[in-house]
């Protein structure tokens, strides 16, 4: 699949800030898997200058039972928790239709009120609570006819069409929606260089959600942002008539997407790696960093809680992930990859071993 036109505002011209050949598709550890890879190109439309991804992954293998295997950290359990007072504290519904709701995470705090409560997904996780009926569909294409009160946390990033999803919730006449995405604007400032990636398709920031929303008559009811360890932005949409008001196209200033993507990376690749280096964590984060780096023959591995990982190869890699009690402290050093969890990895690491080496931040 091939982006040939933006995805806030259909213009058809961009400019290519960069691109890296063979990136993994996915950064899962599954040693039965056959490795895919594609062209990861990275675009800017030249009217809105929204940041996105060139080339597209058919979502049936991105979200698989493989990739959808998850493991909820703390610091993801505290976002939903906040998500979900979030919701209760300004909606009076008491049906709900989530889209992804994975192990049912987001329902098991909202039902200490009284609810009825579905899921839209493209698979359905084992843990998935009996209560949830489960709907086996795609927001890009689902008629959403009979629902009221739909729920997308961390969602919205992922999708192709944001713009046919919205109209799709227009034309169904749903009054009110929640949305939690990544602050993306705190990436930005952070110099994060997974702002995009396989599944994070685009720049999906304040003013562009805003815009995009506004496009098909609805509101921002109520905004907050959360500042745990996933920085996000928290959105209540309520459908109007009509917005006599409606906000200027968003812009973003394109210099800043290329002091990430281009000065800081060809930084990451002059890093001198010593030996016995592990990085941490896997997953996305630990992948992309591995990508980049001279003398990977030094890294011996990669270093995550998740214990369905430990054993197997990182996705794209060839390399073995381990539990960080596993290893010999006193003779590694540790490259901890700039990901929302990064203080948590440390203060873990440190009370395992005193004496842990860092190399910090490299990805900034």
């Amino acid at each position: 699949m091939y982006r040939t036109s933006c995805i806030v505002c259909n213009h058809t011209e961009f400019e290519t800030i960069n691109s890296f050949p063979k990136f993994p598709i996915m950064a899962v550890s599954n040693d039965s898997l056959v490795e895919q890879y594609y062209d990861f190109n990275i675009i800017v439309c030249k009217q809105c200058n929204c940041l996105q991804l060139q080339n597209l992954i058919d979502p049936s293998i991105l979200y698989s039972d493989v990739y959808m295997n998850s493991h909820f950290s703390p610091s993801w359990k505290d976002h939903h928790l906040h998500f979900a007072e979030f919701i209760l504290e300004n909606s009076s519904a008491s049906t709900f239709l989530e889209i992804g709701a994975n192990k049912g995470d987001l329902y098991k705090i909202l039902s200490k009120k009284e609810i009825s409560y579905s899921t839209l997904d493209m698979f359905k996780d084992s843990e998935l609570p009996s209560q949830i009926k489960f709907i086996d569909g795609n927001w890009e294409t689902f008629n959403f006819e009979g629902y009221n009160a739909v729920i997308a946390s961390h969602v919205f990033e992922h999708l192709y069409s944001p713009l046919a999803c919205i109209e799709n919730l227009q034309k169904a006449k749903v009054s009110e929606i929640f949305i939690s995405i990544p602050n993306f604007e705190k990436l930005l400032e952070d110099k994060s260089s997974l702002l995009i990636h396989s599944q994070h398709i685009y720049y999906c920031g304040y003013d562009y959600i805003i815009y995009m929303f506004s496009l098909f008559n609805y509101t921002c009811k109520k905004h907050i942002f959360y500042n745990g360890n996933f920085k996000s932005n928290m959105f209540q949409f309520s459908l109007a008539d009509t917005i006599s008001d409606k906000p200027k196209m968003p812009s973003t200033d394109i210099q800043l997407y290329k002091e990430i993507y281009v000065k800081n990376l060809d930084c990451i690749k002059t890093l001198d790696v010593p030996k016995n280096c592990y990085i941490a964590p896997s997953g996305i984060y630990g992948q992309f960093l591995y990508y980049f780096l001279n003398k990977k023959e030094n890294i011996l591995g990669f270093l995550d809680n998740n214990v369905e990982r430990h054993g197997k190869k990182l996705y794209g890699t060839d390399k073995l992930v381990y539990s960080p009690s596993s290893i010999d402290f006193d003779t590694a050093t540790i490259i901890v990859c700039d990901c929302p969890y990064k203080e948590e990895i440390i203060n873990e690491l440190q009370n395992i071993c005193k004496h842990v080496t860092f190399l910090d931040r490299v990805l900034q």
